[in-house]
């Protein structure tokens, strides 16, 4: 337990953000720095980059790769949400709902540059989408982000989230 906001306890999330690839852009990093920084007031955030090295012959190839690579990463784990242009919409709130509902730790995965292998996203409990737009990697995992600080600032009523 921590004090939230308004000095009350409150149980600590613990949250895994699994995705392919490290930023190499300077003020990306700076950005999620400071975002991971603001959500480690209440949320244990872990962020675990997943990277190869080989060339593929096709974008099908290096999907299949990469879903091996998450599932290596997820072996032991039951439970884990991927991020999707086909998923579910969520809003802000509901989001928060979301990861302050959990007693486990929460795993987001973030797909690489060709999408999420089928067999992950069999396997996940649920697909998220933040629009039907596509996003660049970089620019996603700082939306997302984000939004996992709105949703603290929603769960402790912290005045970042005026709705």
């Amino acid at each position: 337990m921590i004090l939230n906001h308004y000095g009350i306890e409150q149980k600590v999330i613990k949250l895994n953000l699994i995705y392919i690839k490290n930023s190499k852009t300077k003020y990306i990093k700076e950005f999620e720095n400071d975002l991971i920084t603001r959500i480690k007031r209440l949320i244990e955030i872990k962020t675990i980059p997943l990277s190869h090295k080989k060339k593929f012959s096709s974008n099908k190839e290096l999907i299949n790769h990469e879903g091996e690579l998450f599932m290596k990463e997820l072996k032991d784990i039951d439970i884990f949400y991927c991020f999707d242009k086909e998923g579910e919409k969520f809003n802000s709130e509901n989001f928060s709902k979301l990861i302050f509902s959990q007693n486990k730790t929460i795993h987001l995965i973030i797909g690489g540059a060709f999408g999420i292998s089928a067999d992950v996203k069999t396997k996940a409990k649920k697909l998220i989408s933040f629009s039907d737009m596509e996003f660049s990697h970089e620019i996603f995992r700082i939306m997302l982000l984000e939004q996992i600080y709105r949703a603290q600032c929603i769960f402790t009523n912290h005045p970042y989230h005026q709705n």
